[in-house]
């Protein structure tokens, strides 16, 4: 009896730890990409952390995980109180502990004196991208990249567009290469970032130029093929393949989008889904479905749809429905919300998410919904912003042990 009972002891014995470093970082590398996951793993002992926190390690990481870098949390622009026009930029993190982000690790003052002189409150976020936020200040002509993780960031000057009468409307996006460990670069990585602009008054062509931070230099401005009807909006641009997206507002049937072709430098208008009656904050530039392609969200409450574009064998354009949803549904929302109170207020086309915020008399929440499952999740707090930015990344900070329930990411990340 003793024997069986020792016999049945080894056999449940916990195995050996692989003791060959390609055999453990092959296992390491199948670890999810949440921001906890190689600091636990670190904890192990001396030799595992030693393998989490090579550079060679993590660069291959980043570039298996390229497809599913986490949504760490959303930007949205906040008025300081008492300081006029000067904003914050704070930072809501949406994973739970262990992965949550402390909101003071990335949130950004832009009245701070480096980003002062008399024209703080101008600043305008654009949007989010590969781990960088861009930022921008219309009075100054000047961007800003932001890079939350390093705590880096980045002024650039904008040369004014020619146009005729010198008032224009301008956008512009951040992005890394795809080489550059699968689009989301690591901190310091290069950048550049693609500005558009259209004239005030509309006729005249809309002019792109786009910057290289390993050059730091803008390169010669490219301009559409005809004039531009309307002006490019504020909302950010959407990366769909290999091309850039804006709105244009004000167009012939207010259906026009700008189109920036990364890989042949060339500017054009496209049309979008003919719709009437639909507010602009209900609308929103997303990719296809197949990933490569561009598409269209519009949310009719309750009813929501996405468009993706097809082109045929002979160049010709057209927009088909993908797919139709009721939010209330996905959203468990009472029948009585409105069309009126619930708005598109953000997209991540890597996370494949929207972000809608819902208003009633009672309360104002913003869900978080994947445009794949459907299924939703609600920003902690209350907000009645009129634009979120997703921010998509990845983050490795070292995990402070600590009763479970406590248990969090502190604020200093692991080498990068």
């Amino acid at each position: 009896m003793g024997e069986e009972t020792r016999r049945r002891r080894r056999s449940i014995s916990p195995a050996a730890l692989p003791d060959d470093d390609d055999l453990l970082g092959e296992i390491l590398l199948r670890l999810p990409a949440t921001p906890s996951s190689l600091p636990r793993a670190s904890l192990v002992c001396k030799r595992w952390r030693r393998l989490a926190t090579d550079a060679g390690f993590l660069r291959r990481f980043r570039v298996r995980h390229r497809k599913d870098a986490p949504l760490l949390g959303v930007f949205f622009e906040q008025r300081v109180a008492g300081m006029g026009r000067r904003k914050d930029l704070p930072f809501v993190p949406v994973l739970d502990a262990p992965d949550r982000i402390p909101p003071a690790r990335f949130s950004l003052r832009l009245d701070d004196d480096d980003l002062d002189g008399g024209a703080a409150g101008s600043w305008s976020v654009l949007g989010c991208r590969h781990g960088r936020v861009l930022v921008i200040n219309r009075a100054r002509l000047e961007l800003l990249v932001f890079d939350p993780v390093a705590g880096d960031r980045r002024r650039v000057g904008i040369a004014p567009p020619p146009f005729v009468g010198k008032a224009f409307h301008a956008n512009a996006a951040v992005l890394c290469d795809e080489d550059d460990h699968g689009g989301h670069g690591r901190s310091g990585s290069a950048f550049k970032v693609v500005f558009v602009a259209t004239s005030d008054k509309g006729g005249e062509k809309a002019l792109a130029r786009v910057y290289s931070s390993e050059t730091g230099q803008w390169g010669d401005p490219v301009s559409a093929a005809e004039p531009c009807v309307g002006h490019v909006g504020r909302r950010p641009g959407t990366l769909a393949g290999n091309a850039l997206y804006w709105w244009l507002n004000a167009s012939a049937d207010d259906n026009g989008i700008l189109q920036f072709d990364l890989g042949t430098q060339r500017l054009a208008v496209i049309k979008r889904p003919p719709f009437t009656g639909i507010h602009k904050g209900c609308s929103r530039i997303i990719r296809a479905e197949d990933g490569t392609g561009v598409g269209f969200a519009v949310l009719s409450y309750p009813s929501f749809q996405t468009w993706d574009r097809k082109v045929d064998c002979l160049g010709v354009a057209s927009w088909q429905l993908r797919k139709t949803v009721n939010m209330h549904k996905v959203l468990g929302l009472p029948s009585m919300i409105e069309a009126g109170m619930a708005r598109i207020v953000g997209y991540d086309e890597d996370a494949g998410v929207i972000l809608v915020s819902v208003c009633t008399r009672v309360y104002s929440r913003v869900f978080v919904v994947p445009l794949e499952s459907m299924q939703s999740r609600k920003l902690p707090g209350s907000f009645s912003e009129n634009a979120y930015h997703p921010f998509t990344s990845f983050y490795t900070g070292t995990v402070v042990k600590s009763a479970p329930a406590t248990e969090h990411l502190t604020e200093q990340p692991l080498s990068h």
